[in-house]
């Protein structure tokens, strides 16, 4: 920005334009002229070529990735590996083995292969809405593939106050990726945005969050195959249906993607966000899930 004045002729510019800069500028504090140079000091460009793995709250979650899934597997499928956490577990076995079925499904689509796809509960209790109950072995197990695999980089959802689990999800992995010092990305899948219908957002970060994101372009209708996740997710119907606007608009008019690597749990108005208005969840009740 100091750059910016410098380069400016005053006496070969309006003077009213001269001016709106100055206005326009003055209007960002300090704070957030220091976010926006430190993040693009610390941004990594995140590299396909290597071996990644995505942590996801729930089955369906993969809807808020699609381009970027399609990317990696288009360079090699076998350098992706996908985890699954929390379930509905009292849910009957049919139902819960449909959504498996349909979860197997989706990815393939992104083109994953069923291999590389892992459900925790196939390992220890990660219960829907309680991940945070589950913290430690979710963590031990992250570490333990990790060892295993030795992963270069790491994606999840962000800390966004969308739902309890997600952002469970995101301070484990984020407690993880610091002690371990792995590349991590997180994702934005839905947040509490005051808009002209409903006060919701999603596929974008929180406004408070929006100088930590990164935007990331793809071809022109990379979204459209989170339509036909919709379509797949027959248990997950209703959910989907109200989804259904995002996802339409989405895959016709969008090539964006955010992704971020700073995770700032401040930036999150609690008493409005999803987490606390919906699902009844206390913030410190969401840090349960790295305080220990």
């Amino acid at each position: 920005m100091i750059k910016m004045f410098y380069d400016i002729n005053i006496g070969k510019i309006n003077i009213l334009l001269f001016l709106y800069r100055l206005i326009t500028l003055k209007k960002l504090c300090k704070k957030e002229i220091m976010q926006r140079w430190i993040l693009s000091k610390i941004h990594q460009n995140m590299d396909i070529t290597k071996k990644t793995l995505i942590i996801l709250p729930h089955l369906d979650d993969e809807f808020a990735l699609v381009p970027l899934i399609k990317n990696i597997t288009k360079e090699n499928s076998n350098n992706l590996k996908i985890i699954y956490c929390a379930e509905r577990i009292f849910d009957s076995d049919k139902k819960r083995k449909d959504r498996r079925s349909e979860s197997v499904s989706s990815l393939k689509l992104l083109g994953c292969k069923k291999e590389n796809i892992s459900y925790l509960n196939d390992y220890f209790e990660v219960q829907d809405l309680r991940l945070s109950a589950s913290s430690k072995n979710i963590y031990n197990f992250i570490k333990k593939i990790h060892f295993k695999e030795n992963f270069s980089q790491i994606i999840s959802l962000s800390f966004e106050g969308g739902h309890p689990d997600h952002d469970s999800l995101a301070l484990i992995v984020n407690k993880f990726s610091k002690a371990y010092m792995i590349n991590t990305f997180y994702v934005p899948a839905y947040n509490h945005r005051r808009t002209l219908f409903i006060p919701i957002s999603v596929f974008r970060p929180l406004q408070t969050q929006e100088y930590y994101f990164i935007i990331k372009k793809y071809n022109l209708f990379c979204w459209v195959d989170c339509l036909k996740i919709a379509y797949i997710y027959k248990t997950e119907r209703k959910a989907f249906i109200k989804l259904l606007p995002f996802i339409l608009f989405k895959s016709i008019f969008s090539q964006k993607m955010y992704l971020s690597q700073i995770l700032n749990i401040e930036s999150v108005k609690w008493i409005e966000s999803l987490s606390c208005s919906r699902y009844k969840v206390s913030k410190e009740e969401i840090l349960e899930a790295i305080n220990w």
